[in-house]
């Protein structure tokens, strides 16, 4: 499995990001102390200096494994506590691939630990809420639906139209800060909403019924998405290309600071990249960034896609290999997408059991230069092992 590099994505504010800066600010010294040599005095020792996360003394060196999961996007964010400077990492939850259970996570000094973390090699003491678990954490994820408006998929607009405030109360009580935007496509982009609340959401696609609801361009920047729209077209006519519209929403949406991204691609059909290397599934295999979140399938035909996928070298492949490349789940479902709602779907699960990781004694690492941090998650009974590796300058 390929190592997984990231470009760690926050401004000098210590509330606003910018996924592609590839810095984590500094925020101004807590103490006071504003000559950008940071905000504590206890840089290196490996002491405990915050109360609530172990010290880097008692961590261990993350597990040597080979990978048998791909893990799930990672958003890093940075805050104060007790004066000093703590990094955040917050994950979608990871499912054990033979149970279909999803992990709890257990961090430094607990007896049942199964997550790591290196920078540069050196262990971190590292705490971790769960939210599955009810600890009073929440977490921001930014979730964008991914429909492919086909003449064949008016069951599945449907169900998302009828369900999404329903679902978006069930996920805001699980402790997930929630919002929503939505791509149509078939062979080119037909729709769009940036980043918004489940109402507004909910309203965009009260537009019309079925696959028209996600036939239009709403929202602040709604001209300037149908107006780039058309660069998105992979030159198939009604050929619909799930890819795409990925691309469409990580170039032109406005994501939140803090959000984990999550992708949910709708579709009945093969993925139609038509010789565009760009929108092929396995662009994700070399491409993928962690900030970029994850991508989770569902997949309602009972025509063998793979089979389509299979018939034509340099036209289609899977879809859902958008999901098995960025650390996502896929669902097959009926042709009519009968008896399933949101809730049902394995991105629920996904999002519920969330975590927050967390770690400090960073002073030295305050140098403009780019660290690696690696989190490695490995099960006891070994059947979840996964790498992640982070590159992140601290500035």
């Amino acid at each position: 499995m390929k190592r997984i590099s990231y470009i760690a994505a926050l401004s000098l504010l210590l509330a606003a990001c910018n996924p592609n800066s590839g810095v984590i600010g500094y925020p101004e010294s807590p103490a006071g102390n504003n000559n950008g040599g940071g905000g504590g005095s206890n840089s290196g020792n490996g002491a405990q200096v915050v109360s609530t996360i172990p010290a880097d003394d008692d961590a261990d060196p993350n597990p040597q494994v080979t990978p048998n999961v791909v893990l799930p996007g990672i958003t890093s964010s940075v805050t104060t506590e007790e004066g000093e400077v703590v990094i955040q990492l917050d994950m979608t939850g990871v499912m054990d691939p033979v149970t279909g259970e999803y992990l709890q996570l257990f961090g430094t000094n607990s007896s049942q630990q199964n997550v790591w973390v290196e920078v540069e090699g050196v262990p971190k003491g590292i705490s971790v809420e769960n939210l599955s678990a009810q600890q009073g954490a929440t977490t921001k994820a930014d979730l964008i639906f991914l429909v492919d408006n086909s003449g064949s998929m008016s069951e599945e607009a449907d169900a998302i139209a009828e369900g999404i405030l329903t679902w978006s109360n069930l996920l805001s009580q699980s402790g997930v800060d929630i919002k929503f935007g939505v791509v149509g496509y078939d062979g080119e982009i037909t729709g769009g909403l940036d980043v918004t609340d489940a109402t507004t959401l909910s309203t965009f696609l009260e537009y019309s019924t079925g696959t028209y609801r996600t036939y239009h361009f709403e929202g602040n920047n709604a001209q300037t998405l149908a107006a780039d729209a058309p660069n998105y077209y992979n030159g198939g006519g009604m050929d619909e290309c799930g890819m795409a519209a990925f691309h469409f929403a990580n170039d032109h949406f406005n994501f939140r600071s803090g959000a984990t991204r999550v992708y949910v691609n709708f579709t009945d059909e093969p993925n139609y990249y038509l010789g565009i290397d760009k929108f092929r599934t396995s662009w994700l295999l070399n491409n993928w960034q962690p900030y970029m979140g994850t991508i989770h399938n569902v997949y309602s035909d009972g025509v063998d896609a793979e089979q389509w996928a299979n018939e034509s070298e340099g036209s289609h492949d899977l879809p859902w290999k958008m999901a098995e490349y960025t650390g996502g789940t896929k669902l097959f479902v009926n042709s009519d997408f009968s008896g399933i709602t949101l809730s049902d779907l394995p991105v629920t699960g996904a999002l519920q059991n969330s975590y927050i990781i967390r770690f400090t004694n960073i002073d030295e690492l305050i140098d403009g230069n780019t660290h690696e941090v690696t989190i490695t998650i490995k099960t006891a009974d070994g059947n979840v092992a996964g790498v992640i590796t982070l590159y992140i300058t601290f500035s």
